[in-house]
């Protein structure tokens, strides 16, 4: 018997040993996963391949600022631009340079910046329904396609692509984490265009080719980087995002810094950097659709793969809810961990508090100072008055006064008399919140097609192709009134696209629901949309609509709800007729479907709707007729400041900014189609 016991004891120990030696072993697997990219940019190509020039090294500047603020070490960046971007140079990266540098339980991130181009579907597998690959376009694959001479060879195709992660994400193994970002057109497969497109329509396929695939169907929506061939329980998960869809230009845009990035590049950079703890990526490609919906309207971008799972496997880190001080030059200014892609910008009010002032409402700053000068991750701050070095190196730094950014519409002149251009760009110069001539103009002043010599107008156009208004021109003279009306109105559209704020206790969300009538029936059913494969939420012209309002917060919220066209007019739909805005109000955990009903119109495309939540009733409608009342909240005074004449004329370029007020602004996005 004691010999019994001896022997289980003994084996109990070892058991023990082994356990613990399991556990060590884990705790050391997991130290030693690491954050490796390879990040490919290609604005630069060869003048004789007929490409035009690309923002792409700035992409990759804002790509490498955010993913360092997520732990990846600069050493294990590995970037390739311009003249480096062959095809063989991209290949063998993807294959032998990145690949030997990953291992088991690695977060792998993959980030093309540049032109993209559809082929021919040479496998002829049936794995393409439009007939086409789709390609990102290397530094040394000319546009044009040369029979016998030039036919595609050097691009990357869809195919290629999805062989190479294929491989990655053995390697890397079930525990690690493969993440893809294809900014360019036609990437909505595997691709970038008045703003300046990545990409082009002109296929790399022979004339015969094109015109004999025209007869098939040429409509896809589904991505296929994605290798579904292999054992998804022993490789890594993978997921994908795209700038557009596979028959899609992908446009460039412009921050308030003059600065042009890829639209997927830029949004994504900024999501990145303002991570959520425990977010997904279909979390954060909700926002990107938001973002991308205000900055290049008419391309829908996409995702696929495990768009469920926390970004990075778990291991992304969430952002701080406060900032730190990095440096204090020797003039005495401060550098401050966070700037434009954390919504940080030029005119912002920062305060430097004692450590840990969790609400800083009502706790005194050791000091406070304005943003002059925002960077991608960190912003420039001139402080207000002399201040305590070894204070400020520690303080928790909060943003106290929010500023949005610039109100600037570019615009382009492109009517054929030379005299009347002048004219009008003189009148325009006027006013501060319009840029003439930028290189990604948002609205274009055209020559009315239709015109007759009794009856001359111009068409004041967007750069999606909407028409917003017809100029008359009387006696040689434009309607000047009429013109500046609608650059103002479209003005205030761009600004409340991008309008962000988080309150600290307001937390609304909005969900749009369909009305079905049943035949022979009485009463409605209430469904609510759901997303395509591509994560994109589609309603058709004269769909009937309702929205469910919910109570996420800690406290009763007011909530008014703002719907932006595609063309950025917008209407306040909420409070409506029906209801005062002290009506609108909905307490915590509470869950309101509301009665109104509307019947979904043109314009096609994108379409956002910004619920806004305030601790007060919110009345922006009488914000259009009372130019500051001393009894308006502060956002109701930025909504009638930014809707009045005299800011455009005088304070029109300048930053907007808030003051600190408990505001939750929450955005959806969809996609209106025929």
């Amino acid at each position: 018997m004691k010999t019994l016991i001896y022997f289980s004891r003994q084996n109990i120990l070892i058991s023990t040993i082994m356990l613990i030696c399991l556990f060590l072993d884990n705790i050391n697997f997991a130290q030693t996963s690491e954050k490796k990219a390879l990040l490919v940019g290609i604005g630069k190509y060869p003048e004789s391949g007929g490409w035009a020039s690309l923002s792409s090294a700035n992409d990759l500047k804002i790509v490498k600022s955010s993913l360092i603020n997520q732990g990846f070490k600069e050493e294990n960046i590995i970037t390739i631009s311009d003249e480096q971007g062959t095809k063989k140079n991209i290949l063998e990266a993807l294959g032998l340079t990145w690949m030997d540098k990953l291992k088991k339980s690695d977060i792998a991130y993959f980030h093309f910046s540049g032109h993209g181009q559809q082929i021919a579907d040479a496998d002829g597998d049936g794995d393409e329904v439009d007939g086409y690959d789709e390609c990102i376009v290397p530094f040394d694959s000319p546009k044009k396609y040369v029979p016998g001479v030039y036919e595609g060879q050097n691009l990357i195709t869809d195919d290629e692509l999805r062989h190479s992660f294929a491989k990655i994400r053995k390697k890397l193994g079930s525990t690690g984490n493969l993440i893809v970002v294809l900014d360019a057109c036609h990437s909505g497969t595997g691709t970038r265009g008045n703003p300046l497109a990545r990409g082009t329509t002109e296929v790399m396929a022979s004339e015969s080719f094109v015109q004999k695939n025209n007869q098939k169907v040429t409509q896809k929506e589904n991505n296929k980087i994605n290798d579904a061939d292999q054992n998804e329980s022993t490789i890594a998960p993978m997921v994908a995002f795209f700038g557009s869809s596979q028959s899609q230009l992908n446009y460039e845009m412009t921050n308030d810094q003059g600065e042009h990035f890829g639209s997927l590049s830029y949004s994504f950079s900024k999501y990145l950097s303002q991570l959520k703890p425990n977010e997904s990526y279909r979390g954060m490609f909700d926002k990107i659709k938001v973002e991308m919906g205000n900055i290049a309207p008419l391309q829908q971008p996409q995702a696929e793969g495990a768009l469920d799972m926390e970004v990075m496997n778990g291991k992304a880190l969430a952002n701080a809810a406060y900032f730190k001080t990095t440096t204090i030059s020797a003039n005495r200014e401060v550098t401050i961990n966070a700037g434009y892609l954390h919504g940080v910008f030029e005119g912002s009010k920062i305060g430097f508090f004692a450590p840990e002032t969790r609400d800083i409402s009502s706790a005194k700053p050791y000091a406070t100072g304005e943003v002059i000068k925002a960077l991608p991750s960190s912003s420039k701050v001139k402080m207000d008055s002399e201040f305590d070095e070894d204070q400020i190196k520690t303080a928790w730094v909060y943003v106290t006064e929010k500023s949005f950014g610039k109100i600037l519409v570019p615009m382009q002149i492109s009517i054929l008399d030379p005299n009347l251009s002048s004219e009008i760009k003189a009148g325009l110069s006027k006013y501060p919140f319009i840029e003439l001539d930028g290189i990604n103009p948002k609205l274009n002043l055209v020559d009315n097609p239709d015109q007759t010599p009794n009856s001359k107008s111009l068409l004041l156009r967007t750069s999606e192709g909407f028409d917003l208004v017809k100029i008359k021109i009387q006696d040689g003279k434009v309607d000047f009134y009429a013109m500046i009306k609608c650059i103002k109105n479209f003005a205030q559209g761009m600004f409340l696209r991008k309008l962000e704020l988080e309150g600290t206790s307001l937390n609304l969300s909005l969900e749009i629901l369909k009305v079905v009538k049943k035949e022979g029936e009485k009463g409605v059913t209430l469904v609510p949309f759901t997303p395509d494969e591509t994560g994109t939420v589609k309603i058709k012209i004269d769909d009937i609509i309702q929205v469910r309002v919910k109570n996420n917060g800690l406290k009763p919220a007011y909530f008014s709800l703002i719907d932006i066209f595609p063309n950025n007019d917008f209407r306040i739909i909420l409070p409506d007729s029906n209801n005062t805005p002290e009506e609108m109000k909905i307490l915590p955990e509470q869950e309101l479907t509301l009665p109104s009903q509307w019947t979904i119109g043109e314009p096609l495309g994108a379409e956002i709707f910004k619920l806004i939540a305030t601790d007060k009733p919110l009345d922006l409608k009488n914000a259009f007729g009372t130019r500051g009342s001393v009894n308006q909240s502060p956002f109701e005074k930025l909504f009638s400041d930014t809707y009045g004449d005299e800011f455009y004329k005088t304070r029109g370029s300048n930053p907007v900014s808030l003051g600190s007020s408990d505001i939750n602004i929450f955005t959806t996005s969809f996609l209106i189609v025929k």
